[in-house]
This record gives structure tokens, sequence and C-alpha cells, in this order.
């Protein structure tokens, strides 16, 4: 094969060739039909299945399971969200572990839990130390019996201006091996009985790309990809019985700090009890996967599967004003920024 070397100045193409009008491909026609029928069907598919689904439950709608009386154990028990979720598991009258770094926070919420009427027992724990995550759960299943429900709520969420090593480092040993080695220590009990739920909460950052929040994207598409694996290995082991739910959020009201962080022109904040309602109602149906608000699975899948990477910047921007990043002085005001020392575990004798 020789190359074209006339008009090679203006490229290596030849000045006959450039006048050629651009002619559309046989190929490049099927493959336009084709995008238009596949998305056409795609609809069609998901709301006859929505539909579906639907009437499915009106007629023959489950009842939900009860959690009176059952194990529940819940990380990131003393503030915000964690918090949220021992208030409504107390009003299920579940038996509640409240986990937590924060002692003091901890501790108020599980008198909270108590006034309710339930057993509510707060153990301080860091989750992102393998050996001690072992230790209180096995303390759990001994003082208050096997763990029913875990739910995998504690993680650092914030938007860094820059990349910081031991914020990296922190983010993923709590977000993501957090998780791992809570799942990994309550799941041997749950096979034994061949029941259980485990409930990981992600975030809408693992479907969508959100620059400010790089770091904390990338521990909450870890998890969500650790849940799928967990669910289906459950399933090959024919363990039916024990559930793995993925919880999807958008920006929760769980801080100002973070509402502050990323401004949305469009209102996507949620407030905790939205999450709460919404993930309660997936445990008692066994729901693999939700997206709260439900609204938002739809817009997703076609911004993540189906438009072109660029076009889905160009829509943040669209959504999204100018990312105010917290300085240095306003990130020590933040409420996880004494934990990151302690989470980030740089020295292998911590238990990592």
């Amino acid at each position: 094969m020789e190359f074209v070397t006339e008009g090679w100045e203006n490229g290596p193409t030849t000045k006959r060739d450039l006048e050629k009008p651009a002619k559309i491909k046989k190929d490049h026609i099927l493959f336009i039909i084709y995008g238009i029928v596949y998305f056409n069907c795609f609809i069609v598919w998901e709301l006859a299945a929505a539909f579906g689904s639907f009437l499915w439950r009106l007629v023959f709608r489950p009842e939900p399971k009860s959690l009176r009386g059952k194990v529940c154990l819940v990380t990131g028990a003393g503030r915000g969200l964690g918090r949220e979720f021992c208030l409504a598991l107390a009003g299920e009258g579940a038996v509640i572990a409240c986990v937590d770094i924060n002692e003091p926070n901890n501790k108020s919420t599980a008198e909270m839990a108590k006034k309710l009427g339930v057993k509510a027992v707060p153990y301080t724990v860091n989750v992102a130390i393998k050996k001690d995550v072992e230790e209180v759960v096995s303390k759990i299943e001994k003082e208050l019996g096997p763990v029913y429900l875990l739910i995998n709520n504690a993680a650092l969420v914030v938007a860094l201006p820059r990349v910081d090593e031991d914020y990296v480092k922190a983010s993923f040993n709590v977000n993501v091996l957090g998780p791992f080695w809570l799942m990994n220590a309550v799941l041997p009990t749950m096979k034994l009985k061949n029941e259980g739920h485990i409930v990981n909460i992600s975030s809408i950052v693992s479907k969508m790309v959100l620059p400010p929040v790089n770091i904390y994207g990338a521990t909450k598409i870890s998890l969500s990809y650790l849940s799928d694996c967990v669910r289906a290995e459950l399933h090959l082991a024919n363990k039916n019985n024990i559930f793995v739910t993925n919880v999807i959020p958008s920006s929760i009201n769980s801080s100002k700090d973070i509402i502050r962080c990323i401004p949305m022109k469009i209102n996507l904040v949620l407030e905790m009890e939205d999450v709460v309602r919404a993930t309660m109602d997936a445990v008692h149906y066994n729901y693999d996967e939700i997206v709260v608000p439900s609204i938002m699975k739809y817009p997703l899948i076609l911004v993540t599967e189906m438009m072109p990477y660029r076009t889905g910047t160009k829509l943040m921007q669209l959504l999204f004003d100018k990312w105010n990043l917290p300085s240095k002085e306003q990130e020590e005001l933040l409420p996880w920024n004494d934990l990151i020392k302690d989470c980030c575990l740089t020295d292998n004798k911590k238990g990592l």
C-alpha cells in the first residue's frame, strides 16, 4: 500500500478527495435505525415492566416482613442519616446495635431509641479496622443475638479542592473496606440460618460524574459493585433468604456543609426522612436496588448508558452552579474532619 502524497501540505489527502461530498454509508444508516429502535423498545419495555410490577403488587402484594425483635446493626449511628435509621427501626420494635466512632453521639442516639420502648445498645468502634469490626460483631451476637439486618451507612463525604492522601485512604477504608469487613463478619451466621438482610447506602454519584466528589464517588461505585457481587454469590449458593439492597440517594440534607458545597439549579436535595422511608420499604419487600427519588432512575439510565460522555458533561453544567469548595478553615469545621487521621490507617499494626 502506498500513501498519496499529492497535496500533502494540507494533510495526507488529495485536493481531489476533499472536493468530494461526504457520503452516508449503508452501515451508518443501519446503525442510526438500530439506535432509534433500541431506544424506543427500551422505553416501552421499562414502562411495561413498571406497569406490570405495579399491577402484580396491587393484586398479589405480599405482606411486608416484620423487624420486631430482630437485631439490626446500623453504622454511622451517631448523627444524621444513621440516627434516623435507628429511630425508624425503634418504631418497628427492632433491637438496635448502634455503631459509631463518636462515643457521645452514639450514646445519645441509643438513649433516643430507648425512649421509644426498644432495646438499643451503643458500640463505639472504627469500622475501618478489621479486627475491631470482627470483635464488635462477635460481641453484638453474644449480647443481643444474631444480626438480621445490617445497614452500612457510615461514610466520609466531603469535596476537597485538592487530592489529600490521608483523605483518600480514609475514604476507601470507611466507605468500602468498612462495609466489606462488616458483611464478612455477619454473613457466616446469616448463611447458617439462611436469613438476613444487608443494606449498603451508596450514592447518586456512583451513577454520574461529579468532579468535586471524585474520591467519594469512586468509593460508592466500589460499594455498589460489591453489593451486586455479594448478592450474586448468595444466589449461586442457594441462600435465597438473604437479601442485599443497594440504596442510591441523591444529595441528602444531613449536613449543611455538603449542601453548601454542591449548589443545584434544580432541587434534588432529599430530606433524611424520605431516604429512610424508601430504604425501609426496600427492606420490607426485599428490593435489590432503589434510587431515591425514584423519578431519577430513568434520567440516570439515559445519561450514563445512552448519552455521549461530552453531552452528559454539558448537562452537568446546566444542573449545577459553580462548585463551592471548602477552604482549609472550613474543612476543619466539618463534622468528620477529626476522623481522617484515625481512619487513614497507614500503619498496618492498626488492623488492616
